[in-house]
């Protein structure tokens, strides 16, 4: 009995220092590192450029802090994790992050960006998805014609709102951008708006997407008849969506999601046709 209870004992201990063993390490993973362009080359994944000058750039799951710099090539892909963040020391446009080619900037639920000025550039931006429940700040995106690919994704209730706050003109601009939110896991049903961007400092929006694809919840009609829906989804009917771009100084989303037994009867109403079309 003796042996049994001393063993346990033991075993429990092992248990509690793996535990935090365990802990430690994935603490010392995760690292807060400085932007100082050591190397002088721009590029995010060479560790010369970053204070310490450590074996690589920042990791998934690193917190980033931004410098006054010429511009910082995002190189690689890169997700601000959940706890992390992405910031800066500068301010205006003085701490360029540049999205490029092949480049994929992730905002995790949870995670941090604020950030004076980012930008796409060279022969494509790269891609930038801004998961629901995060934080975004900008003070200044864009000024260049340069596409990058823009993703937003829903949870249930909404979207993470992107606040750009520069008070000088054209301070946000999504010049040739591409546009996607997906709606997978969006649960709110009849009309309802996401509110994507804040752009209330930054004057009049005189851009807009190049294209917009709305995904995840089935087919999706645009308003394409230039009608004004009045800042609201009352104008539209079940599967519709419309962009608006001025209103309150926001891009919204608006959109009429249909009701459960809507959807139901449009696919019904689908598969009917099908069939008679195969009979014919």
């Amino acid at each position: 009995m003796k042996t049994t209870m001393k063993t346990m004992k033991t075993t429990k201990t092992l248990l509690t220092i793996g535990a935090v063993a365990g802990l430690s390490f994935t603490t010392a993973q995760a690292a807060t590192l400085t932007w100082d362009d050591g190397a002088g080359n721009d590029n995010w994944t060479d560790g010369v450029n970053w204070v310490g000058d450590p074996a690589t750039g920042p990791v998934n799951g690193d917190s980033v802090i931004l410098t006054t710099t010429a511009q910082i090539r995002l190189d690689t892909d890169f997700t601000i994790v959940n706890g992390a963040s992405l910031t800066t020391t500068a301010t205006g446009a003085g701490d360029e992050l540049t999205l490029q080619t092949a480049s994929v900037l992730t905002l995790a639920t949870g995670g941090t960006m604020d950030i004076a000025f980012m930008r796409p550039r060279f022969s494509s931006g790269g891609d930038f998805i801004i998961e629901a429940g995060a934080s975004l700040n900008t003070g200044f995106y864009g000024l260049g014609n340069t596409t990058a690919d823009l993703t937003w994704i829903a949870n249930a209730t909404g979207v993470t709102l992107w606040n750009n706050s520069s008070t000088s003109a054209n301070a946000f601009n999504i010049g040739a951008d591409t546009l996607t939110v997906d709606l997978t896991s969006y649960a709110v049903s009849g009309e309802s708006s996401l509110t994507l961007v804040d752009y209330a400092n930054a004057g009049v929006l005189t851009t807009t997407f190049a294209s917009e694809t709305i995904t995840g919840t089935g087919g999706w009609d645009s308003l394409t008849l230039g009608a004004d829906p009045f800042g609201d989804a009352s104008n539209l009917e079940k599967g519709q969506y419309f962009i608006d771009y001025s209103t309150g100084s926001n891009i919204t989303l608006l959109l009429h999601v249909p009701e459960p037994s809507s959807t139901a009867l449009l696919g019904l109403g689908g598969l009917a046709l099908m069939l008679r079309r195969k009979r014919s």
